[in-house]
C-alpha cells in the first residue's frame, strides 16, 4: 500500500511539474539537454542557360538531399520547381533542413516542355559541382543559420 501511495505521489508531481513547464531538459554540469534536431534554413538559386549563354525557360530543376537514398524516400524530400522566361529559378525554403546535406545532395536539370524552347539534354549537378554559402549565423542551440545553394548549370541541345 505504501509503495503504491509513493507512486501515485510521484506521478501526480510529474504530470504538475510538466503542466508548469518544468521538464528534464535542463544543464547538467556543462552539458545542455535539449530536445530537437540541428536544422537550418536552405535556399536555393541559380540559372539554366544554353551554350550561348542565353537562358532557358521551362527547366525542371529537382533538388534531391539525398540522391543515394531510396526512390520512395527521395520522392518525400525533393524540392521541384521551374526555370522562368530568363532561365533563373529560385525556391526560399527547401523542404530539407540540415546543412550536411547539402554536400551529398544533387541539383538534375531536365527539359519538359518539349521543343517549346528547345531540346536540351538532362544535367545533373553533385556536391561539388554548385557552392553553398552561409547567409545567416546559427544560435546557440539547435539551430545552424540559413544557408543559399547556388547552382548554375549550361545544358547542350539535343
Amino acid at each position: 500500500m505504501k509503495a503504491a501511495l509513493g507512486k501515485g505521489w510521484k506521478w501526480l508531481l510529474g504530470s504538475l511539474l510538466t503542466l508548469l513547464g518544468f521538464s528534464g531538459c535542463e544543464r547538467i554540469g556543462i552539458i545542455r539537454c535539449e530536445y530537437g534536431v540541428p536544422n537550418a534554413d536552405f535556399k536555393l538559386v541559380g540559372d539554366v542557360k544554353d551554350a550561348k549563354g542565353k537562358g532557358i525557360e521551362g527547366i525542371r530543376v529537382v533538388f534531391t538531399p539525398y540522391p543515394d537514398a531510396p526512390e520512395e524516400q527521395q520522392k518525400w524530400e525533393s524540392d521541384t520547381l521551374y526555370s522562368d522566361a530568363q532561365g533563373h529559378f529560385v525556391k526560399e525554403r527547401l523542404k530539407h533542413d540540415w546543412p550536411d546535406g547539402a554536400k551529398k545532395a544533387a541539383v538534375k536539370f531536365e527539359d519538359v516542355d518539349g521543343a517549346a524552347h528547345g531540346s536540351f539534354r538532362t544535367k545533373v549537378l553533385t556536391g561539388s559541382d554548385f557552392t553553398v554559402e552561409q547567409t545567416k549565423e546559427g544560435g546557440k542551440g539547435w539551430y545552424n543559420g540559413a544557408y543559399t545553394i547556388k547552382a548554375d548549370a549550361v545544358l547542350e541541345e539535343e
